[in-house]
């Protein structure tokens, strides 16, 4: 039995690993296209694309694991299978529900892994990508004014510079900034030079200008005023750019299970709504634990089915994994409305998903046969 079960486990572990390997791309790629005009901005380095991989990392394994592990088992036993090698071990008295060990103890393994993922490395490399984007914004947004353009991308705000030093120094030369962010008293500043200043806290930037004079006309009284300065400096608010552009944002997602327990505390004490965060645990707790629920509907579906159905068989894989993540919602959006105890509403899925796999191996097992 021990050259069994690492036979089978290695039918799965290596089909296990390539999907892995594949969706975890898949999803980069995907995300990267979704973020294109952050990623390929003027000040975006390979350096920085690496620290991006590496902040999605914990992200983009929570969500290739289950459907990669629903895969494998689909590749690993549906082979056995069409091998005749399941028929083989039947009449050697090996059924399915000795054949469901294997991919149980690795869904085990996988439901450990991607809890202790869920619960510390996603929240980190979520909140992290999201100030690391933030910075790479504040950064494009310096590299996006060019000499002698108008630069009109920031809200209610317009920047001119009729020289700008290359290099990487953010150094302007002849600036001009209007400023309409106060409609009743806009500001024109002119000056002789200009820095930009991006190692400044959160969503904002600084213009350090120097030797130039600052216009405010006050429309409700209809007053002007000029006044010279030899250094001054603005502050810029990118909140609105960042809005636009920052793909890169789960707020839950960022939050560890003990931060979500604090934030529905707060919810409940400033009169506010707490079931959303206390459902997004018990949500995340759910999908931790899919590998478990896919282990036991994917092995007679993989063993029982017909031979030359693999194409039939990846469909129905896929769209088990659809079906899973709309029941998900659907019953999160229940628990959330105090329609099923959120305890509940975050495993019913599993819940499903098992007792149709219980019930697809009863009957694989009492046909005696693969087909």
């Amino acid at each position: 039995m021990k050259l069994l079960s690492r036979y089978l486990l290695k039918e799965l572990v290596i089909p296990l690993v390539v999907w892995v390997a594949f969706l975890f791309l898949l999803l980069f790629v995907m995300q990267f296209l979704r973020g294109t005009d952050v990623l390929l901005g003027s000040a975006v380095t390979l350096g920085d694309m690496g620290w991006l991989l590496v902040y999605l990392a914990p992200h983009f394994l929570v969500m290739a694991l289950p459907i990669a592990f629903l895969l494998a088992i689909l590749l690993g036993l549906g082979r056995l299978s069409e091998d005749r090698e399941i028929t083989a071990l039947q009449a050697l008295g090996i059924g399915p529900v000795r054949l469901i060990a294997g991919p149980l103890f690795i869904g085990a393994v996988l439901s450990g892994l991607m809890l202790l993922i869920t619960c510390t490395a996603e929240p980190w490399g979520l909140t992290s990508v999201k100030e690391f984007v933030a910075e790479i914004i504040k950064k494009n947004v310096v590299g996006d004014v060019k000499p002698g353009v108008f630069y009109e991308d920031l809200s209610n705000l317009t920047l001119y510079a009729e020289q700008v030093e290359e290099g990487g120094a953010h150094e302007w030369t002849h600036v001009l900034v209007h400023d309409d962010r106060e409609p009743s008293a806009p500001l024109l500043m002119l000056a002789r030079q200009g820095q930009v200043n991006t190692n400044t806290a959160g969503q904002v930037l600084t213009l350090v200008l120097g030797d130039g004079e600052a216009h405010r006309a006050n429309r409700g009284e209809a007053s002007y005023s000029v006044i010279t300065f030899e250094k001054a400096e603005l502050a810029v608010g990118v909140e609105g750019r960042l809005g636009r552009r920052n793909r890169f944002r789960s707020p839950k997602e960022e939050l560890t299970p003990v931060e979500l327990l604090e934030a529905a505390e707060e919810a409940e004490r400033t009169g506010g709504d707490p079931r959303p965060f206390r459902m997004a645990l018990h949500t995340r707790l759910g999908n931790a634990l899919a590998p478990l629920s896919f282990a036991l509907l994917g092995t007679p579906l993989a063993i029982g089915r017909r031979q030359g159905g693999r194409a039939w068989g990846f469909l129905l894989t896929l769209a088990g994994y659809v079906l899973f993540y709309l029941l998900t919602r659907v019953f999160e959006q229940m628990g959330q409305q105090g329609r099923l105890p959120m305890p509940l509403a975050g495993q019913l899925t599993n819940l499903v998903f098992c007792v149709v796999g219980a019930v697809a191996l009863y009957r694989v097992n009492r046909s005696g046969t693969v087909r």
